[in-house]
């Protein structure tokens, strides 16, 4: 009997934790939060109604220079000068820096004897061709030597013209991206020029907002510092849109000292009013720009719903498809929602 007693106390034990481990088990179950999913979400709402939109509705945009870039070193080499300032104004041609060139001047005179003796030979050789002292094949070996060796003089000549960088155009010059000393390759930036003269405003537009320009029309541009807005002349629609089914609209400027070339610009189209849109608040909106979506209430419950929108700004979104004036859309509380869920309007 007494060789039973240990693993009877064994076996009490381990019933004894496993009693425990079921309590505990239960204890930690009941004070858990288990979200009820038939329980309604707390949703902030606003109604959907009509706004006026002229056919003149504002699209926003950037101010650009239509002549801008980089200008560019076409050979390598070492910096030796830099022949203008930052915010100097440069006419087309003008040296913007200059490069070592020495080792290629050294190429083109090496080039430059070679063809004159190679010129010597071949008017030697013609003489003595026309003797029949020669073979005509000698005189031809020779001419394609020549030949050869004035296209390397020329490839000499064109390589140390482009030691001397100037402009492309003529331009303000925004930044300098050499000094003196250094080192540049093929492609390597060295100035970025601007030419505020002729501006214009770049727009990026939707597939349905593009249909509303047209080259040639006019269209009214203002900015925060501007008094009056000033007309320009639509010049470009884009007619392949990017990833995000964006197309661009380029606007001709006048010229005009309040303009600013990086500035944002606000475009309106001029025309007569159109029928009211559904309008929303812009916080309504959920999924992506390229598909947007809402949530609608109705009947306790949100109902997510694809919508077309046409324009934005001042916070509102103008719907063309998708909501009409009535419909009650959530505009908070999205953490919790699904398709389906019950919610109660706060």
């Amino acid at each position: 009997m007494k060789r039973w007693i240990p693993w009877i106390v064994i076996a009490a034990l381990l019933v004894m934790t496993v009693v425990k481990l079921a309590q505990n088990k239960r204890t930690v179950e009941e004070r858990m939060y288990r979200h009820d999913k038939s329980a309604p979400v707390h949703v902030g709402v606003d109604t959907v109604r009509l706004q006026t939109m002229a056919s003149g509705q504002r699209f926003g945009g950037t101010v650009l220079a239509r002549n801008e870039g980089r200008v560019m070193a076409e050979v390598p080499g070492r910096v030796v000068s830099v022949d203008v300032s930052e915010g100097q104004w440069v006419e087309r041609g003008a040296v913007i820096a200059r490069l070592d060139g020495e080792l290629l001047r050294l190429q083109q005179e090496a080039a430059r004897i070679t063809v004159q003796g190679l010129e010597k030979d071949e008017a030697r050789y013609r003489i003595l061709a026309q003797a029949d002292a020669v073979q005509g094949v000698q005189l031809e070996k020779t001419e394609q030597a020549l030949e050869a060796a004035r296209v390397q003089l020329a490839n000499m000549n064109e390589q140390l013209r482009r030691t001397t960088i100037s402009a492309p155009f003529s331009g303000q010059v925004m930044q300098l991206l050499v000094e003196v000393g250094s080192v540049v390759g093929p492609s390597a930036p060295v100035a970025q020029l601007s030419d505020h003269r002729e501006l214009e405003v770049l727009l990026q537009v939707s597939e349905q907002e593009v249909d509303l320009f047209r080259e040639g029309a006019p269209a009214r541009v203002s900015m925060a510092r501007m008094s009056q807005p000033i007309q320009g002349t639509i010049t470009h629609v884009g007619r392949r849109g990017d990833t995000a089914n964006r197309f661009t609209v380029r606007i001709d400027l006048p010229g005009a000292t309040e303009l600013r070339a990086g500035l944002p610009a606000s475009v309106q189209l001029p025309g007569a009013q159109q029928e009211g849109l559904p309008t929303i608040p812009t916080r309504a909106l959920v999924g992506s720009t390229v598909t947007p979506e809402v949530y609608l209430v109705r009947n306790g419950k949100a109902h997510r719903k694809a919508i077309t929108t046409v324009s934005s700004g001042d916070g509102m979104v103008t719907v063309s498809t998708g909501l009409k004036a009535g419909d009650v859309v959530i505009t908070s509380g999205f953490i919790s929602i699904t398709d389906g869920s019950a919610v109660t309007i706060q």
